[in-house]
C-alpha cells in the first residue's frame, strides 16, 4: 500500500500546510523538467550533460524565489489582516490623599502669606526694650534650680544643643514632602497638599510666637541679665520649643492618617522622634537658663497644637457622611432628666 493510494482513500492528509502544497508543486515541477531535458538535448547548450550543473541551478533557484515571495505574501496578508496588538495602558496608581479630603485652598494659601508676612513686619519692627513682666511664676523657680547649670559655658553648651534641634525641626516634614511623596510614591498630589500644610501650619506658630513676645515683654531668667548683662524681653513665651513643637504636631497629624513610610511602627515612630525633639529643644532653653518652665510649657503647647489642628482640623477632619452619626438621647446617669449626646466622628 503506497502513500498515494492511501491519500486517494482520505486516510492521509493531502498536504499539510499551503506551504506544503507550493512545496510539493515546484518539486514535481523541477521533475518533469529534468525528464523533459534528459529526452531533449536542446534543452543544454552544446557540450553540456544531463547531469551538468547549470540545469539543476537553474530550477533549484526558481523554487528558492518563489517559496520568498510566497512567504512574504503571507506575511504581509498576516500583518494587513490583523490588527496589531495594543498594550494596555498601565492603571493609574491612586494618590495616598483621599478624595474626601479637601485639597490646599487657595484662602489658604493667602492666610499663609498673610501671616508670613507679618512675622516679618514683627521682626523688622524689634523687640520691645522696657519689659511688662520679669520674674517667675508659679513652679518656675522649683523647675529652674532643678535644670540650670550653674556653670556659664556648660549653658551655652545647652544653648546651642538647643538652637540645633530647633533648625532640625523642619527637617522630618520636609522629608515626606521632597522625598517621601515626590520621589518615593510618585504622589505630586500629597506632596502639595503636605507642603502646603507644613508652610501653613509653620507660618501660623511663627506668627503666634512673635505676637505672644511683643505683648507680654516678659523679661528673660539668665543670670547674665540681671546682673547687668545685655537683656531682652522675648521670654514668654518659647519659640525654638514652638517650632519645634510644631514639626512634631505636623508629623504625628500625617503619619496617624497616611501610611508614608509603608509600616505603622515606622508611621508612630517618626511622631515619637519628632516629639522627643521638642521636648529636649525645650528642655535645653531651661537648662541654659533662657527661658522658665512655663514659657517652654505654653511654646510646646501652642507649637504642637498649630502643627496637628492645621493638617486634622482643616483636612483630615472631613470624609463621607456615613462615616458621622449624632445622637439626642436621655442619659440614664441621671435618672433620665437630661440630654446625653453620643456620636461618631
Amino acid at each position: 500500500m503506497t502513500r498515494a493510494w492511501l491519500r486517494e482513500r482520505g486516510r492521509l492528509p493531502r498536504y499539510r500546510s499551503r506551504f506544503d502544497l507550493h512545496r510539493r508543486q515546484v518539486a514535481r515541477s523541477i521533475a518533469l523538467a529534468r525528464v523533459r531535458c534528459s529526452r531533449h538535448e536542446s534543452c543544454f547548450p552544446a557540450g553540456a550533460v544531463p547531469g551538468s550543473f547549470l540545469p539543476r541551478l537553474l530550477p533549484a533557484l526558481f523554487a528558492a524565489l518563489s517559496c520568498l515571495v510566497q512567504v512574504r505574501t503571507a506575511g504581509a496578508q498576516t500583518s494587513t489582516g490583523s490588527p496589531p496588538l495594543l498594550a494596555p495602558a498601565a492603571p493609574e496608581k491612586p494618590s495616598l490623599w483621599r478624595n474626601e479630603w479637601p485639597q490646599f485652598r487657595t484662602s489658604e494659601g493667602v492666610t499663609t502669606i498673610a501671616a508670613g508676612l507679618a512675622t516679618v513686619a514683627i521682626m523688622l519692627i524689634g523687640p520691645v526694650e522696657q519689659p511688662r513682666w520679669q520674674g517667675p511664676i508659679l513652679f518656675d523657680n522649683a523647675v529652674r534650680d532643678g535644670l540650670r547649670a550653674s556653670d556659664y559655658r556648660v549653658r551655652r553648651s545647652y544653648q546651642n544643643i538647643g538652637d540645633w534641634t530647633y533648625r532640625l525641626s523642619p527637617v522630618l516634614p520636609l522629608v515626606d514632602v521632597l522625598l517621601v511623596s515626590t520621589l518615593g510614591h510618585s504622589d505630586p498630589k500629597l506632596a502639595l497638599n503636605l507642603g502646603g500644610m507644613l508652610l501653613e501650619a509653620y507660618s501660623y506658630s511663627g506668627l503666634a510666637s512673635f505676637i505672644s513676645t511683643e505683648l507680654s515683654a516678659r523679661k528673660r531668667p539668665y543670670s547674665e541679665c540681671h546682673e547687668g548683662g545685655e537683656c531682652d524681653t522675648q521670654s514668654f513665651y518659647s519659640g525654638h520649643s514652638a517650632i519645634a513643637a510644631t514639626g512634631a504636631g505636623l508629623m504625628c497629624a500625617n503619619h496617624t492618617r497616611i501610611a508614608l513610610y509603608g509600616n505603622k511602627a515606622l508611621d508612630i515612630g517618626s511622631c515619637v522622634l519628632a516629639s522627643a525633639n521638642a521636648v529636649l529643644t525645650a528642655t535645653t532653653r531651661v537648662a541654659s537658663d533662657r527661658h522658665y518652665s512655663t514659657d517652654v510649657i505654653l511654646g510646646l503647647g501652642f507649637g504642637f497644637g498649630f502643627g496637628y489642628a492645621v493638617p486634622v482640623l482643616l483636612h483630615y477632619s472631613y470624609g463621607s457622611s456615613k462615616d458621622k452619626t449624632i445622637t439626642f438621647a436621655p442619659d440614664p446617669s441621671c435618672g433620665g432628666n437630661c440630654i446625653g449626646i453620643r456620636g461618631t466622628f
